[in-house]
């Protein structure tokens, strides 16, 4: 019996073509405005605010979000849920392992974001934990387990000026 190699049992896998890359359009500016004002707008109301069908709008609306020009995301205040501790973290990696760390922290629920960056440090995170003593555990018991993590710095968030919300139209750019 002959077996396949992994490359040859890899060409075999249904894999699906990804989305096509789509971009906002000028006539989409009225459709961004509208769900930046308020994310939850219904479909007859951004039929409304852009002229076109309610399937127009749906049919768009489905388009930009498969292919991830539309983000649908959630923010909430985190001591509203009794989350006391939110601390930025700058990471060292070695640059190998990057990837690696990057997704590992990304799964730990106490980190809300993360993202690689240039300059002294290679890692940022945002961590969001009940106390100093939840985040005391998390720094000391899962991030420094991590072994390619080099350095890691830490600075609590003493106060949140702005999150993410609705751009200022005067500084929109479209």
């Amino acid at each position: 019996m002959t077996c396949l190699t992994d490359r040859q049992a890899s060409r075999l896998r249904f894999t699906p073509e990804p989305e096509p890359r789509v971009t906002a359009a000028p006539a989409d500016h009225a459709l961004l405005d509208a769900l930046a004002a308020d994310g939850r707008t219904s479909v007859p109301d951004l039929a409304a605010a852009t002229g076109w069908s309610e399937s127009a709008v749906r049919r768009r609306l489905d388009q930009l979000r498969r292919s991830g020009a539309l983000l649908i995301q959630l923010e909430f205040d985190p001591r509203a849920f009794g989350y006391r501790a939110q601390t930025r973290l700058w990471i060292t990696a070695r640059p190998v392992d990057l990837a690696t760390v990057g997704r590992t922290l990304a799964g730990h629920p106490e980190i809300s974001f993360v993202g690689a960056t240039t300059g002294v440090t290679n890692l940022m995170a945002e961590a969001i934990c009940r106390d100093n003593a939840d985040f005391y555990r998390y720094l000391t018991e899962k991030v420094s387990a991590l072994p390619a993590v080099q350095t890691v710095e830490t600075a609590p968030v003493m106060r949140t000026l702005k999150r993410i919300g609705e751009i200022d139209p005067s500084r929109r750019t479209w």
